[in-house]
């Protein structure tokens, strides 16, 4: 099977200040994984302007005092907005950190700085190589910053949230019932809700359903890390979803 094009930098494995679970063995252990399946490329960091689309500068200024997190995250939103341009061409998935989705116009948290989703669709936007977007967040907790920023009529927002494995996996089937009219389908994979972390709903080969769904639902898809804290499975989680993808693609 071809190999998925990944985003990846190792900038992603810089030990910035943060919260311990978020820590730079997520992305270890992902790339380390995935090497047979994976197509890394390096992500460029975002611009000012690129970050000004979606945050405030006064947002902007707090996450710039610490010089470290600052380009790490810029690194990250670079990488989602390598991704989305990648898939205009073919399915891609951006292996980042910091994560975003919990990331809004003024405010951020959740171990996010800027909403990465959010940065790489108004980037599509701003060049005129999208007018619409899907955004499908699967992570355990709700993308509070993305629906802040997206507050547009060109794009939908759709939560995915179920306590059982086949109402979740029936629920991102329903979200998709219409992603083939959208120019673009984002997903904002969060693994936190593998049935070892602190989800308890996901089995590993329902990431493989998960994403082969996403990506036969549109030609245009890709999908950017969140969340995901199980260490010991996080990265045969990742490979899942990504052999879901390869598997649409045939």
């Amino acid at each position: 099977m071809e190999k998925i094009p990944v985003i990846y930098s190792e900038d992603f494995l810089t030990d910035y200040r943060t919260v311990d679970c978020e820590s730079p063995e997520r992305a270890w252990i992902i790339q380390s994984t995935i090497t047979e399946i994976a197509d890394f490329h390096e992500p460029d960091l975002c611009s000012k302007t690129d970050l000004l689309r979606c945050h405030t500068d006064s947002l902007i200024k707090s996450v710039e005092s610490d010089e470290e997190v600052f380009s790490v995250a810029r690194r990250a939103a670079g990488g989602a907005m390598m991704a989305a341009d990648v898939a205009l061409k073919k399915p891609s998935f951006a292996l980042i950190r910091p994560p975003g989705h919990h990331a809004g116009r003024n405010f951020n948290g959740g171990f996010c700085f800027f909403n990465n989703m959010a940065i790489a669709l108004y980037a599509l936007l701003s060049k005129g190589s999208i007018c619409t977007a899907l955004i499908i967040d699967i992570d355990l907790h709700y993308g509070n910053g993305t629906e802040d920023i997206v507050k547009d009529s060109r794009f939908s927002f759709r939560n995915i949230h179920a306590f059982h494995r086949e109402e979740f996996l029936a629920e991102v089937e329903s979200a998709l019932r219409d992603a083939a009219s959208y120019d673009i389908v984002g997903c904002s994979a969060g693994f936190d809700t593998y049935v070892h972390d602190w989800g308890g709903v996901l089995l590993t080969d329902d990431y493989r359903e998960i994403a082969r769904m996403i990506t036969s639902s549109n030609p245009h898809t890709f999908t950017i890390l969140e969340g995901g804290y199980y260490i010991s499975d996080l990265g045969k989680n990742v490979a899942s979803y990504l052999k879901g993808v390869q598997e649409a693609c045939l």
